[in-house]
């Protein structure tokens, strides 16, 4: 019984005292700031892109969103037809600074390694020449 006592005393008196610093009700408001500062996509939702050289992939996903991919070096990028993205982490989306495998039957086998370097603006967008627009 004192056995019981005590392991009640050194195991449950510290997780109350952890319990007792957490906030407390779950405030939304800091994931919607968080994906507001860091947007995302959907890589199955991407309508179209353009790769103006084997390190630079621009990708669009509505009608308003374009995200810049940053590669290491994609063998033939500029000549595909077809890309997929597969994020690293295992989740269902990308969002800036995150790493995927790029694969493309223009880049061979092997995929390659990109990061989502940033969601561009409609300037940005409007700036790209004609020919790299997604």
């Amino acid at each position: 019984m004192l056995r019981l006592v005590l392991f009640s005393a050194v195991v449950v008196a510290p997780a109350l005292a952890l319990a007792a610093c957490a906030p407390a009700g779950a405030d939304p408001t800091p994931a919607i700031a968080q994906t507001t500062a860091n947007p995302c996509f959907q890589p199955n939702l991407v309508r179209n892109f353009s790769a103006p050289n084997e390190q630079t992939l621009y990708v669009r996903t509505s009608a308003t969103e374009v995200f810049k991919i940053d590669a290491t070096v994609c063998r033939d990028l500029p000549s595909a037809l077809s890309i997929a993205l597969e994020p690293m982490a295992g989740t269902s989306r990308l969002c800036v600074g995150d790493q995927a495998r790029l694969r493309s039957p223009a880049i061979g086998p092997e995929p390659c390694r990109v990061r989502v370097a940033r969601k561009l603006t409609a300037e940005d967008i409007a700036a790209l020449p004609s020919r790299d627009r997604p």
